[in-house]
């Protein structure tokens, strides 16, 4: 006889198999999921057996041959036991169960959404043309990154859009991973709706670190977001929500976890201040969440620890708003103004090589001097902003720039005007010093 039982469900599992075949000479009893998953079960395997085993143990000691039998009568009657089991197979590997990680269901709502949500807007992004692998930074703020200077010029949106957007298809798939495995076990948890609040919680206030953190880096990934959520499930493995074994098994796992990515953050491409700051928001919102679900039926806790820690991180982003220099957008408008005058000002170099001289002249006279004197006084305007450290950088390898390109264009003028046709040494250093300048801006 085959006897079959299932297991509670928990946050943790949607009910294990035991298995207890029965005959003459005893019996054998073995411990499965009802359906592949992810998750490695062999320790909660092993203590099914355990359990199973004292069960036994003490059966035999207390209860009679009869009574036995007409307990498992009642519980076949009841559905809690069946015989003759017809999922002798159901823990096998299908592609089908892939799929199912995708698709929302009562039990398990929020997280497939928030994965379809990141694959569909990277299917887009590839559709209209931004690459599979490695999407350039202007793809990225297209649809929506995180960028300082866009950002903070009212762009606001992009805190969150930014969790949804990715750097490639790998980048997608590792977070996407990351995500399903924080899903399976804080969902059935929290429920759908704290779900979906801490992701975009804790998704802005990591993108608000970068903001913080960046001078001018275009962010993007769903990471930030992720590491609010594994904050907030290490948050609530510190507490008795969880038995002991549970608790070091799932500390150490997500532990491990969590340290080995903020490593490897720090070897560069990589924002680990939006992992910082996601983890940090996230411990936050476990330690209220907490009252919650060991009140669930008491509003005033529900109000408190929900304000309590969105307060806090409230105050926290303030700071970091008031901290962060504000000109950065500006001074990227008058960049963009400067580029042009900058076309205007190399006109005369581009004109056919059988222009004549006072051809060039006019041209020169007209567009490249007045073009660089424009351009100069916009950069020196630009004086009293407040920039980050590294916009300051900029503006002062512009001006420098700027400068060394009306001098030259001066030097231009007046070799025209005398009609001379080769270029003295002072125009050749000025040609060099134009060159080392541009060197240092393109990064070279």
């Amino acid at each position: 006889m085959r006897v079959v039982a299932i297991t509670p469900r928990s946050a943790f599992s949607n009910g294990e198999e035991v298995v207890v075949d029965l005959d003459n000479e005893g019996f054998s009893a073995e411990s499965k999921f009802q359906q592949w998953t992810l998750v490695s079960g062999r320790k909660r395997h092993q203590r099914n057996l355990d359990a199973l085993m004292d069960a036994f143990a003490e059966a035999r000691v207390s209860t009679t041959p009869e009574t036995m039998a007409a307990e498992l009568k009642e519980l076949e009657e009841s559905g809690a036991m069946q015989q003759d089991a017809s999922t002798a197979h159901a823990n096998e590997f299908h592609w089908r169960d892939i799929g199912s990680m995708f698709i929302p269901r009562r039990d398990f709502f929020a997280t497939p959404l928030l994965i379809d949500a990141s694959v569909l807007v990277f299917i887009a992004m590839v559709a209209t043309g931004v690459h599979v692998l490695s999407p350039t930074g202007e793809d990225l703020l297209a649809w929506g990154a995180n960028y300082r200077p866009y950002t903070l010029d009212g762009q606001w949106w992009r805190l969150l859009t930014c969790c949804f957007v990715h750097i490639g298809a790998f980048h997608l798939l590792l977070n996407m991973y990351a995500l399903l495995m924080i899903g399976l076990h804080l969902e059935p948890l929290l429920g759908r709706w704290r779900m979906f609040a801490l992701y975009g919680i804790t998704g802005v206030f990591a993108s608000l670190t970068s903001l913080w953190w960046h001078d001018n880096t275009v962010s993007a990934g769903a990471s930030g977001a992720i590491f609010g959520l594994y904050g907030v499930f290490l948050a609530l493995l510190f507490t008795d929500l969880f038995h002991k074994d549970v608790r070091r098994n799932l500390l150490q796992s997500i532990g491990i976890f969590v340290v080995y990515n903020l490593i490897n953050g720090l070897k560069g491409g990589v924002d680990n201040a939006a992992h910082i700051g996601g983890l940090v928001s996230g411990l936050a919102m476990g330690g209220g969440l907490y009252f919650t679900l060991r009140k669930p039926d008491v509003p005033v806790v529900h109000l408190a620890a929900w304000s309590g820690p969105l307060l806090a991180l409230g105050l926290c982003s303030g700071m970091v708003l008031r901290s962060i220099p504000m000109d950065d957008a500006v001074f990227q408008k008058e960049l963009a103004a400067f580029q042009v005058l900058e076309q205007q000002g190399i006109a005369p170099f581009n004109m056919p090589d059988d222009a004549t001289a006072n051809a060039q002249l006019i041209l020169v006279q007209d567009s490249g001097l007045p073009a660089w004197r424009e351009a100069v006084a916009l950069l020196h305007r630009t004086d009293s902003l407040d920039l980050s450290p590294e916009m300051a950088r900029q503006r002062n390898l512009f001006t420098i720039y700027a400068e060394a390109r009306l001098h030259n264009m001066e030097l231009v003028e007046a070799a025209l005007m005398k009609g001379d046709t080769e270029p003295d040494a002072e125009m050749q250093a000025s040609f060099a010093r134009i060159d080392s300048v541009l060197s240092v801006i393109n990064g070279e």
